[in-house]
């Protein structure tokens, strides 16, 4: 898996992203600030968040410029839609 350092403002979040949890935003800025980034946010090859949406939003309210990514080349709408599906999931 390649991760790069990417610049924040070159990646967006997926606007219907179904888990909706801004109260964990604080926590995970307080990991990162502690440990570091320990998994890189996920995009599609157009910079829409498909993992991430929460280390993002912690990385937004740091004031960082730059995080950890990897790009998921090649993936259909469909591919895109079960990836995030199966995230959200893995939260409920």
């Amino acid at each position: 898996m390649k991760i790069t350092q990417r610049k924040i403002d070159t990646i967006r979040p997926y606007e219907n992203n179904p888990r909706q949890n801004d109260n964990a935003v604080e926590a995970v800025a307080k990991s990162i600030t502690e440990f570091g980034f320990r998994q890189p946010v996920v995009v599609d090859a157009d910079g829409v968040i498909i993992a991430g949406h929460t280390r993002y939003k912690a990385a937004m309210m740091l004031g960082l410029d730059k995080l950890p990514v990897h790009v998921a080349e090649g993936l259909s709408p469909e591919h895109f839609y079960h990836i995030l599906l199966g995230v959200w999931q893995g939260y409920q």
